[in-house]
């Protein structure tokens, strides 16, 4: 007995269901090139940060380790720290009621035509 019905068999994909995944698939590599992109930027932002905080830690360390009389307001100095560029400024004032002094000390630099910078501060009392 012949059965009345016709089976279709269909096998691989068709050129338009092929084309609509390659679509779809090259807008999810460009959004994931994008994300890429941005955090490659973030994390050399992160880099230059924290050395940026080294700098002036290491400068305020010095100022600490030199004597008393000596710890005065610097002019900008250019200072390369792991292969970059920063510009480090010391500024020096006197508190008023333990006649200590407040070191201010800032480091900045410019970054895709942006600039950035760094504060630390601390106060030094007198011997």
């Amino acid at each position: 007995m012949k059965s009345d019905f016709l089976i279709s068999h269909k096998e691989g994909f068709t050129l338009i269901e092929v084309m609509i995944t390659m679509v779809v698939l090259s807008i999810g590599l460009v959004a994931l090139a994008g994300i890429q992109i941005s955090a490659i930027k973030g994390n050399a932002f992160s880099r230059r940060m924290t050395t940026a905080v080294s700098v002036a830690e290491q400068t305020i360390e010095q100022i600490k380790n030199s004597p008393y009389d000596n710890v005065q307001s610097q002019s900008t100095t250019q200072v390369t720290a792991a292969n970059m560029n920063f510009n480090s400024q010391v500024n020096v004032t006197n508190t008023t009621p333990t006649n200590g002094k407040r070191v201010e000390v800032t480091v900045s630099w410019s970054d895709s035509g942006k600039s950035h910078d760094v504060r630390l501060s601390t106060i030094i009392s007198p011997p």
